[in-house]
């Protein structure tokens, strides 16, 4: 089914995980309900905790049920300002009233700490190199990546950037977050390398970890850096126009 008749008529979702990255469950209501076949669906809310897959952050996942109703939620689209859950149907029908929707913490922690893992690199890699670098894209889900504009750094400039990011990790700091519409996103960070990368037609995150430069985002993120863990790069691939850092966390 098209996304976009999906959304016609229905006014823009509350997002929650703007709100609240680390929500994990909330009432909300169901506004519309369509079948795709008969196993699966699609379910709109007034509000939802989903964070839809955009910026280079996954879908997030998890549940939303009713008196009745289980709806196993596979994957969260945005259209128009409206976040579409696509889902399997464990229990009954969604029907349009009051439901309450779940998601899955631990993919959603795991998805934060690799964003905001992300971010913190280019912090030390730009420390390393004595520039600020230039993202062209990411990705934080599986084999996850940072692109950069730019020549490939030296192995050994990598390697110097994964060893401050874990001493300012094993250190930690403050990961603070305002929420801006996006032409205030652009007079806060007019040099902001991803601007155009962002979603259009959402109020943005301008995300500031301590010491470090903030950054426009529409993704989720921790709290305090010292969450991530152990960040570990793996071989990088130099591209026409720049190149990929590709990278993980542990445990």
């Amino acid at each position: 089914m098209n996304l976009e008749s999906l959304a016609q008529g229905i006014r823009p979702t509350v997002l929650l995980y703007q709100e609240d990255s680390y929500l994990k469950e909330a009432s909300c209501g169901i506004v519309r309900s369509e079948p795709d076949d008969r196993k699966s669906g699609y379910v709109v809310l007034d509000r939802s905790a989903f964070h839809p897959k955009s910026g280079g952050q996954p879908s997030d996942r998890g549940k939303i049920s009713a008196d009745g109703v289980v709806f196993d939620v596979r994957r969260a689209m945005m259209s128009a300002g409206v976040v579409i859950h696509w889902g399997k149907y464990v229990q009954g029908v969604p029907a349009v009233g009051p439901a309450h929707m779940e998601i899955d913490w631990g993919l959603r922690h795991r998805l934060m700490r690799k964003h905001t893992a992300a971010h913190l690199y280019d912090h030390c890699l730009s420390t390393v190199l004595g520039n600020r670098v230039e993202t062209t894209d990411s990705w934080v889900g599986d084999d996850g990546y940072i692109g950069y504009r730019g020549r490939l750094p030296s192995k050994e400039q990598l390697q110097t950037g994964e060893v401050r990011e874990n001493q300012m990790i094993a250190n930690g700091a403050g990961v603070a977050s305002a929420l801006m519409t996006r032409e205030e996103a652009f007079l806060t960070v007019p040099d902001a390398p991803n601007m155009t990368r962002l979603p259009s037609n959402t109020n943005l995150r301008v995300v500031t970890i301590e010491g470090c430069r903030e950054i426009p985002c529409g993704g989720t993120h921790l709290k305090d850096i010292r969450e991530i863990g152990c960040f570990s790069l793996k071989a990088p691939k130099d591209l026409t126009e720049g190149f990929r850092v590709y990278f993980d966390i542990s445990p």
